[in-house]
């Protein structure tokens, strides 16, 4: 049996978009987030490690860039890979774009491999890669909580449907209601 209050029905399908970077430079978090925040209406939040982002998972970020190796500041810190798997099982919507400094096919493989949605190495053509990207990934969220919200009328309809149903065999069953077919 479904049960939805009037104050749980979705009003819009439309949320503040939230992105997480992840990222031990602290110049490099700086210019991403000025950057994203100049050009797109985006929650941004800043870690400088991926445990630190693993704790604030529930903002439920759509969006996650992260740095591949995030040790330079604190040695024995997940790296970017371990810290995309934990992400990827947590929240299996979110997209994750992979940023690192090198430019091997063998890392990028791993990390698309291991559910990244894109892989940038960091240097000039990183900025547009980044906000093509994320106007990429505006259109494809819109079109998933548009679905969502589909999804959730569809349910609500359905118990409508049952719960209307249920009333109607109930009222027969008490006597209340009498049905007849004529042919």
């Amino acid at each position: 049996m479904i049960h939805m209050h009037a104050h749980q029905l979705p009003v819009s399908t439309k949320r503040t978009r939230v992105v997480f970077l992840i990222d031990d430079d602290p110049m490099q978090l700086e210019m991403l987030a000025d950057f994203i925040k100049e050009r797109f209406s985006i929650e941004v939040h800043r870690f400088s490690n991926g445990e630190a982002a693993l704790k604030q998972i529930g903002l439920k970020p759509e969006v996650v860039f992260l740095d591949f190796h995030l040790d330079g500041e604190a040695a024995g810190a997940a790296n970017g890979i371990e810290i995309l798997k934990k992400i990827k099982s947590e929240l299996p919507l979110a997209q994750v774009v992979m940023l690192s400094g090198q430019d091997k096919l063998s890392i990028a493989a791993e990390c698309i491999k291991n559910g990244a949605f894109d892989y940038i190495v960091k240097g000039e053509t990183a900025i547009s890669r980044l906000e093509h990207i994320l106007t990429n990934i505006d259109q494809m969220m819109d079109d998933i909580y548009f679905r969502k919200f589909n999804s959730d009328m569809l349910k609500l309809l359905v118990g409508v449907i049952i719960l209307g149903t249920g009333f109607v065999l109930y009222a027969i069953n008490a006597g209340m209601m009498k049905v007849t077919f004529h042919f």
